[in-house]
């Protein structure tokens, strides 16, 4: 449910599509969530799974000469630019397609 705790909020989310056409045909109501404070519960299940996220999570966990160099931080902006490397070749094939 992360993704729907998101929506109505101002920001811009690009779920898979396949995803997104679940969440249109569904009855989760469009409401801005984002300001609910996340369980206390789950908070700790995360940090104590995660190590990472309690670093991400902590104020003081990350300095912000550590981020560049995070292990998250460098997954995510791989993953964003291995996406747009794919839509490239999607559009690519599309307007030249292989002889």
């Amino acid at each position: 449910m992360h993704v729907c705790e998101l929506i109505g909020s101002d920001m811009v989310i690009s779920p898979p599509y396949s995803r997104q056409v679940r969440f249109n045909a569904s009855d989760i109501e469009v409401r801005s969530r984002i300001d609910e404070p996340v369980r206390a519960r789950v908070v700790e299940e995360l940090e104590k799974k995660f190590p990472d996220f309690h670093r991400a999570y902590t104020e003081s966990g990350l300095s912000i000469a550590e981020f560049d160099s995070f292990g998250p931080t460098r997954r995510t902006l791989r993953q964003f630019i291995g996406a747009c490397h794919d839509l490239d070749g999607l559009v690519r094939d599309f307007l030249i397609p292989e002889p």
